[in-house]
Order: structure tokens, then C-alpha cells, then sequence
């Protein structure tokens, strides 16, 4: 298994954002509050990465338009056009 190094960080949360991964914790659906926000940290990570997809694919579709007009954007173009995104 492959073991990251860790680094300590202080957060401070609004009373009701620490209740929350507090009763987490406590229902025992995570071993610590580090794993709830680690978990936390990753899903938001996964949906950052999402966003700047889809902005890429419609920057792409814009300029494939641009280019070569509505009626000529076809998906080999347009994939073409992505390159390693694709």
C-alpha cells in the first residue's frame, strides 16, 4: 500500500460545519474528523476538475464553430481538436 506523507493543518469551522463531521465521526462512518475532510477535499477536487473539463470541451466546440462554421463541427473534429482531453 502506498503510504503518503501527511501535513498537519488547523482549520477553524463555523459551529455547525464541525457538529457534522463531529456526528460523523461519532456514528462511526469515518474513524476521525482527518477522513471526513479528506474525503471532503477530494470530492470537491473531482468536481473542480469536472467544471474545468466541461469549460475545456465548450472552449473547444466554440472554437471549432469559429473555424469551420456550424454545419462543419462533426465529432472527429472536434475529438481531433481536443487531443490528449479526449
Amino acid at each position: 500500500m502506498l503510504q503518503l506523507a501527511k501535513q498537519q493543518l488547523t482549520v477553524y469551522l463555523d459551529p455547525d460545519l464541525a457538529a457534522r463531521i463531529e456526528a460523523l465521526v461519532m456514528a462511526g462512518v469515518y474513524a476521525n474528523a482527518s477522513e471526513v475532510v479528506q474525503e471532503a477535499l477530494t470530492a470537491w477536487q473531482s468536481g473542480f476538475d469536472q467544471r474545468e473539463f466541461e469549460l475545456e470541451l465548450k472552449k473547444t466546440y466554440e472554437r471549432g464553430i469559429a473555424q469551420n462554421g456550424r454545419d462543419n463541427v462533426n465529432a472527429a473534429n472536434f475529438l481531433r481538436a481536443l487531443g490528449d482531453l479526449a
